[in-house]
Parts: structure tokens; sequence; C-alpha cells
């Protein structure tokens, strides 16, 4: 200072050198260490992107079977192109050894109707606007039906959802079992329509024994 020069060793210049070297190090780890951290922050990124990707896409595939197990298990309202049957009791005169029962509907004819209507691919069945399910059950009861616990008189008609053209000819065609009751002196009516809607199920469907 003051105009004067400091004279500075050899020693304290390599110290300062070495000093100066060591930061210079430091500084291009600490770069070199941000460049990493940049590295994995864009990885981390683009993971959680196709995470958030993955999820979306999950559980739209979750909600979909959802809907669809809910279509299929009757908990919900369908609408589709297929088939209304109408099956009521025969109108035509007795013979003399026959009884009033031979002309009515009973559930054995339902019961075969919907056997038919499965077979010809059927996707939904109805029957007076009861959902037909795997537990579902039709029994005769006197001059009615009981169906799924309730009780319904003729006429009895059926609504079917699926080919319309191919339910129709099983059920009309030769041996057909709506050409039986036909021919046997039962009213039965098919009508192949482009909407035919079928409820959901009105009673909750639980499981007591099965796991």
């Amino acid at each position: 200072s003051n105009g004067r020069h400091l004279f500075v060793s050899p020693r304290v210049l390599k110290d300062y050198e070495i000093t100066i070297e060591g930061e210079r190090n430091e500084i291009n780890n600490l770069i070199q260490s941000i460049e990493e951290r940049k590295e994995q922050v864009e990885q981390f990124s683009a993971m959680k992107e196709t995470e958030d990707s993955l999820a979306a896409e999950v559980e739209a595939k979750l909600f979909q079977e959802l809907e669809f197990y809910s279509l299929a298990g009757g908990f919900m309202d369908v609408e589709g192109p297929g088939i209304e049957v109408v099956i009521d009791d025969g109108t035509r005169d007795l013979e003399a050894w026959e009884s009033p029962n031979d002309i009515l509907v009973h559930d054995l004819d339902l019961l075969m109707v919907i056997n038919e209507l499965w077979d010809a691919g059927a996707e939904v069945i109805s029957v007076n606007g009861q959902r037909i399910l795997d537990n579902s059950s039709i029994t005769c009861s006197g001059y009615t039906v009981r169906i799924n616990g309730q009780f319904y008189g003729k006429p009895f008609r059926i609504n079917a959802i699926g080919d319309g053209s191919r339910m129709a000819a099983a059920l009309i065609g030769p041996g057909g079992y709506g050409t039986i009751l036909k021919d046997w002196g039962l009213i039965f009516k098919v009508s192949i329509t482009d909407s035919v809607k079928i409820p959901a199920i009105k009673e909750d469907r639980s499981y007591k024994y099965m796991s």
C-alpha cells in the first residue's frame, strides 16, 4: 500500500494456486451436481406424467368394467334392438276331453320361451317388466304367475335385446316353441323392434354365503 510493492514468496503463490484450483474443482463439481439434479427432475417429471397417464387409463378401464358389470348384473336400465313377445291364454273352443288349463299360459311356457331366447343370443330379457337374471324364479300361482316374487296375470309380455330376426325365427320357425303354443291354441305374437327398453332389477342383490 501507499505505493509500496509487496513481495510474496513462491510458497505463498503456490498455496494460492492450490486454493484457487480446489475452488475451481468444487465449482465444477457443483455444476455437475446441478446438471445431474436437473436430469433427475426431468426423469421424475416424465415418470409422474407416465404414472398420471397410467392412473387415468386404469381409472377409465375400471369405470368401463364397472359399467359393463352393472349392465350385465341388472343394476342399470338398458335399451337396444330386439323383440317384444306377447303370450296370452287361448280363446278356442275346448274339446270334450280337454281342461281349461290346457289353453292357459303356465310358468313352463314362459321358461321355454325364455330359454329359446337365450339360445338365440338374447343379451337381456324381461317378463312384464321384471328383469330375468341368473337367480330369477318363475312359478305358477293359480291363475297368475309369480316372477321374482311378484304376481302377474295375463297377458305376459317378454322383451329381449339382441338380434331380433334371429330370436323371432327361433320362436316362430318350424319347431319353435311359439309355433307350438300357437298350434295348441294360445295367443302368441312377436314383433321385431329397433328399441326395446328393459329396466334394472328392483330388488337389491345380496350374497350371504359365497366368498
